[in-house]
């Protein structure tokens, strides 16, 4: 059996840019050889009109089960990034798993309001929240123990929630988790969570607000702060759909999230590629792996091109999250690789042409 395994003539995507037809060269999980000599004692593929890409990152989606990353592994999504699941040992048994599929961290549980009756009832359950700065603390201490990528807050309205986050227990498990040499991540729905976000120098807004676009002078603060935006512009869509079918008055509109995106891509804002794929949130199931091309779509609807959107997908989130050893097409790195037939640099639906898909080296199961 070959040591190596070498993709021949292959156009790469390398996290950053597209480069001219080349060989890659990965072994042991690791990708040891990028040029134009094929190595000897290698299993060659011809890669010639595919292009490789690192793996995906797909950084916001709910968690339930091993078969998520088994379905998400077949659309080249690598890593996820959970944003809030209370099964710990689920999360730790898929943050390496033995096996090529969709490798998983986790934020765990978040610092939150009490939730209201519409929370309890899209997540089957009611999780604890905080009432105080010690609540905080303790909070942000037990999800580090377990292992946090980041700290989560959630920031939202009522029936979501029975009120929003207060304002000192913001500041406080914004300045407690940078203590902690964590960086936070919020759910923001609405443009007061945004506000409130760009206010305490929240490092991550999740999703959009549908009732209006965010006005620029937030956005403005968010791009003078540094910080990041993941859209989830997929499941805000699907929110919007499904809740014109049961609560009209209340349903918003899609057209106000697009506008959102378009603003903070204009104001040069960092974002990111995040789903918010479940199977749980009984308001709107999106599926894993597959809804990361219609997040693609969306993004290049709203404006940004499609380098931008490989990169929200792969090295900017990996940089983002810590997670030094994929993100890029480089020697050293993880053998996390996509192979797709096309070019998605010149057309993003190519990223739905897969044809193979590597997990540190080893070859995922498409079928």
């Amino acid at each position: 059996m070959a040591k190596f395994t070498t993709i021949k003539n292959v156009r790469v995507f390398d996290g950053d840019k597209l480069t001219a037809p080349q060989n890659v060269t990965f072994e042991s999980g690791l990708i040891k050889h990028i040029g134009f000599t094929l190595t000897t004692d290698s299993n060659v593929i011809d890669g010639e009109g595919n292009t490789l890409l690192t793996g995906f990152i797909d950084t916001h989606i709910h968690i339930d089960s091993r078969d998520n990353c088994l379905l998400a592994v077949k659309s080249g999504v690598t890593t996820f990034i959970d944003q809030m699941c209370d099964k710990t040992e689920l999360i730790d048994s898929l943050r390496e798993p033995d096996e090529p599929i969709t490798n998983v961290r986790s934020v765990y549980l978040p610092v939150q309001a009490q939730p209201g009756k519409m929370f309890i009832e899209a997540i089957g359950y009611e999780p604890p929240y905080v009432k105080t700065k010690e609540d905080v603390r303790r909070t942000i201490d037990t999800e580090i123990a377990k292992g946090a990528i980041v700290i989560k807050m959630l920031l939202d309205l009522p029936p979501i929630t029975m009120g929003m986050l207060a304002e000192e227990l913001i500041e406080e498990t914004v300045r407690y988790a940078h203590e902690k040499g964590k960086l936070v991540s919020a759910h923001t729905t609405s443009v007061l969570a945004y506000r409130l976000a760009a206010k305490y120098g929240v490092d991550i807004l999740n999703h959009t607000p549908k009732d209006e676009p965010v006005p620029m002078d937030i956005i403005n603060e968010i791009k003078r702060k540094d910080l990041t935006v993941i859209p989830t512009t997929v499941m805000q869509e699907g929110i919007v759909r499904n809740m014109q079918k049961i609560m009209p008055e209340r349903a918003g509109n899609f057209e106000n999230v697009l506008e959102t995106v378009r603003r903070l891509h204009e104001a040069g804002v960092r974002m990111l590629v995040g789903t918010d794929s479940n199977r749980t949130n009984k308001m709107c199931f999106i599926t894993h792996g597959e809804s990361l091309f219609r997040e693609f779509e969306f993004l290049h609807e709203a404006g940004l091109s499609n380098i931008e959107i490989l990169r929200g997908a792969t090295s900017m989130a990996a940089d983002l999250f810590g997670l030094t050893d994929r993100g890029s097409i480089s020697v050293g790195k993880r053998a996390d690789l996509v192979l797709v037939d096309g070019d998605p640099t010149q057309d993003i639906s190519a990223c739905r042409n897969i044809k193979r898909v590597w997990v540190k080296g080893e070859e995922a199961a498409l079928q």
